[in-house]
């Protein structure tokens, strides 16, 4: 080949790399570079996060405590004895517990339960194992707005209590 090819394709190749630059300015592509983010710190993802929010690179491991949450924005939860008792074991958010009648219980929780989830299931509350059956929640009534009712049945479908050492888990997420 000539030289004059060479200064032709040179040109011409320049020419194109330009119009593909000015193109991609002129369309919003701009041109990006990439920075790596900071191991600890202050970083880049602090200065985006909304005001009054958490991002992870601000939080040390296991930092984080109840106190510094929102309220109701952990499940609450209530671990209830099984019997005739219907006692409340354990908790997190719930008042109270009681037997109401044969397999039928109540618990209550310090706030409203509208528009959340619940779930129940049996429980062994001792070191044995749990007795097979059925177990079903729901809400008290429409105008109670903070109680569940939870009914356990045996494995024929028939309400009873749950055994002297058994019980079940009650959890409420909103």
């Amino acid at each position: 080949m000539k030289k004059i090819h060479f200064r032709t394709l040179g040109s011409q190749f320049t020419a194109a790399v330009v119009g593909v630059l000015a193109t991609a300015l002129v369309m919003g592509g701009g041109l990006a570079f990439a920075q790596g983010a900071p191991a600890s710190g202050a970083g880049v993802a602090e200065a985006i996060a909304a005001p009054n929010t958490v991002n992870s690179s601000s939080i040390v491991n296991g930092s984080v405590a109840r106190a510094d949450m929102k309220p109701g924005s952990l499940p609450s939860w209530a671990k209830v004895g099984g019997g005739t008792a219907g006692t409340l074991l354990a908790g997190r958010g719930v008042v109270s517990s009681t037997r109401i009648s044969a397999g039928v219980y109540q618990v209550v929780f310090n706030r409203s339960i509208i528009g959340c989830g619940w779930t129940a299931t049996l429980n062994d509350n001792d070191a044995g194992g749990a007795t097979a059956g059925q177990i079903a929640v729901e809400r008290a009534s429409s105008a109670i707005t903070t109680n569940l009712i939870v009914r356990t049945y045996n494995t024929s479908g028939a309400q009873t209590d749950t055994g002297a050492d058994d019980g079940f888990t009650v959890m409420v997420v909103c």
